[in-house]
């Protein structure tokens, strides 16, 4: 997991920062600006240095959502930008439950009663406009007089009016306080702490099989339940709006088949016993029933951070790679593990560190003991 560092961000590397590839396929997300996936195309890795949200974003009524693009690779050191409100938040507490998840058994009644009530939507305006952007986000910690709802950055990002309508009627005004514009999520308060809160599951026990349940408001359907199982663990997608706004890439994502549409976004992806496991951020626009979802473990550690006013820290390594199935499309196959370096950037850790193209990466962060062994 990546650290929370207040440091100053690594100087900017001069764009293009893209390894050139084929344009990727186009993916849908959940009900704000609808999000597309493409197939892994040459990955990139994020500009260094801090990129503040700035007002103007995907707004519409039927909902806030991502299209999922490409790849990149984690394992330097940069930072994402943060925009902060005034609202007051000291150590706010987030609820975590660490037990063992118990795959296969499919709860998803009594998994709608205890967590739908925690699970709000967020209608995003921009001054001027008739215009909203509907988006959804789950209660995760109380203080000071307030409650804290977790959601997507795209989700808020360049609103000037944000509001959010509980289960139950409730309606309230919201106040942004953080956003990670490189993770995707951002944290915004309301004035009560009467809100049930949701409970963190850990990420890192989950299987590929095992039955999860989508809760959100797609298409402003407020408290909609969708189940399906887990796909697929460690995807990398890039997204970006359906209507041309930039894309972004996203490492390290859940696969389900939960069904996600746009307003899903933000909203929780929880295991059998009620507990969050994901942030639905995306769905692939040109397929059926592949939705993703950004890891628990993450999204606590973001949303303590953001809650907190702290600096959310990125590592980043600095090329652009193929993996065993793209490098075998582009003429380059390879055998075993690993994924093949097509380009190394200037003044990053990958180049520092020696990386050339060509090299075959089969670890990130071991010890010098495995470094001939695992750059070949």
């Amino acid at each position: 997991m990546k650290e929370p560092h207040d440091s100053p961000a690594p100087p900017p590397v001069a764009e293009p920062w893209l390894d050139p590839a084929p344009a990727p396929a186009t993916v849908d997300s959940a009900e704000e600006p609808a999000y597309s996936y493409q197939p892994p195309m040459a990955p990139a890795y994020p500009p260094p240095g801090p990129s503040v949200a700035t007002p103007g974003g995907r707004f519409r009524r039927a909902g806030a959502g991502l299209l999922l693009l490409g790849l990149l690779v984690g394992g330097g050191a940069m930072f994402g930008a943060l925009r902060l409100s005034n609202v007051a938040s000291s150590a706010v507490h987030i609820q975590i439950d660490n037990t063992r998840v118990q795959a296969g058994t499919s709860n998803a009644v009594a998994v709608a009663k205890q967590l739908t009530p925690a699970v709000g939507t967020i209608i995003a305006r921009t001054s001027g406009t008739s215009s909203a952007s509907l988006g959804s986000g789950f209660v995760v910690g109380h203080d000071g007089g307030n409650s804290f709802l977790l959601t997507n950055n795209h989700v808020v990002s360049g609103a000037t009016d944000l509001h959010v309508v509980m289960p139950d009627g409730s309606a309230f005004t919201a106040t942004l306080v953080g956003a990670d514009s490189l993770d995707d999520l951002a944290v915004v308060s309301v004035s009560t702490t009467s809100l049930p809160m949701a409970s963190f599951g850990d990420s890192s026990q989950l299987q590929v099989g095992q039955t999860v349940i989508a809760i959100g408001s797609p298409l402003g359907n407020q408290s909609t339940v969708t189940a399906g199982v887990l796909s697929a663990l460690h995807r990398t997608i890039s997204a970006g709006g359906s209507q041309g706004t930039s894309s972004e890439t996203l490492q390290d994502v859940l696969q389900t088949d939960a069904s996600i549409n746009p307003g899903n976004s933000g909203g929780p992806l929880a295991d059998v016993e009620g507990r969050v496991v994901g942030v639905n951020v995306a769905i692939a626009g040109n397929a059926t029933n592949i939705g993703y979802s950004i890891p628990a473990n993450l999204a606590r550690q973001v949303a303590s951070q953001l809650m907190a006013h702290k600096r959310v820290q990125h590592p980043f390594l600095g090329i652009a790679y193929l993996d065993s199935i793209d490098a075998i499309e582009a003429g380059q196959g390879f055998n075993g593990p690993g994924v093949l370096v097509r380009t190394v950037s200037p003044n990053t850790p990958a180049s520092q560190a020696g990386f050339q193209t060509g090299d075959i990466l089969v670890a990130v962060g071991c010890s010098s003991w495995c470094t001939a062994a695992h750059r070949r």
